[in-house]
């Protein structure tokens, strides 16, 4: 998120989760859709290489499957 805030996410259940990680927040999603999983898997692959960046990756690839949209 803008200027690295951190983000308050709270489940289902009541279960806090603190952060400002884009993986971990992705990660906590409850998502149907194939293409919102895709871009989870976006950012998990993004973590494991790099370690970070994880926020940009699903920005780019979210972009690169917009103008794909409109291709189509």
């Amino acid at each position: 998120g803008p200027k690295g805030m951190d983000k308050m996410l709270v489940d289902s259940l009541g279960d806090v989760v603190i952060t400002n990680d884009g993986a971990t927040i992705l990660d906590r999603i409850d998502l149907q859709h194939p293409a919102a999983k895709m871009m989870v898997e976006v950012a998990k692959t993004q973590d494991k290489e790099a370690g970070d960046g994880t926020t940009t990756a699903v920005v780019i690839a979210g972009e690169l499957l917009r103008k794909a949209e409109e291709l189509i």
